[in-house]
């Protein structure tokens, strides 16, 4: 039997216990992304049910609203991935994080009248990836650049199992929200 204090600090959740619940959930996410088994000759599926359901979408546009920043995309993110017309700006409402040199976001138009979401990470070495989806978290476009390069299309069946993955990210961050 463990003494008293023990069992204090046992039932007790200290950011250090969320930040490794988190990484475990996301480690678990990426694995399970990563090991779903091939379809052999069959054509991928680039339009696949989200781990991010409605009333997690729900607690990260509070949070969104809350503590999310408005800016504009960057124009080169916003033109690579088909969201602005000419030379037109797009200004979203952001929720971004970063931990260890990662750095996670999620971004809305503020135009209500434009539903689509942007995804984007960014790896410690300055490797950026974003992806623009509709509001059932299907995949749309995909693109990939490194800092101070212009980004290149990944087509969505290759960007479907890191996409997937960004949303099992977002909806294990969405319950700690």
């Amino acid at each position: 039997m463990w003494p008293e204090a023990d069992k204090m600090r046992a039932m007790t959740c200290s950011p250090l216990r969320h930040a490794v619940r988190l990484f475990v959930a996301v480690a678990i996410a990426a694995a399970a992304a990563l090991s779903t088994p091939s379809t052999g000759g069959a054509e991928p599926k680039t339009a696949v049910a989200a781990p991010l359901t409605g009333e997690q979408w729900g607690k990260i546009l509070k949070r969104m609203d809350e503590n999310g920043k408005t800016r504009t995309l960057p124009f080169k993110v916003a033109e690579y991935l088909g969201l602005n017309k000419g030379t037109e700006t797009l200004t979203v409402r952001e929720l971004a994080f970063e931990r260890d040199g990662y750095q996670h976001g999620i971004y809305k138009n503020v135009d209500p009248k434009d539903d689509r979401i942007i995804l984007a990470f960014r790896t410690p070495e300055k490797r950026w990836t974003a992806f623009v989806t509709d509001t059932r978290f299907r995949l749309i476009g995909a693109i990939v650049w490194n800092a101070g390069e212009t980004p290149v299309p990944w087509p969505n069946d290759q960007a479907s199992p890191v996409f997937n993955n960004e949303l099992g990210y977002w909806s294990v961050l969405a319950e700690l929200l």
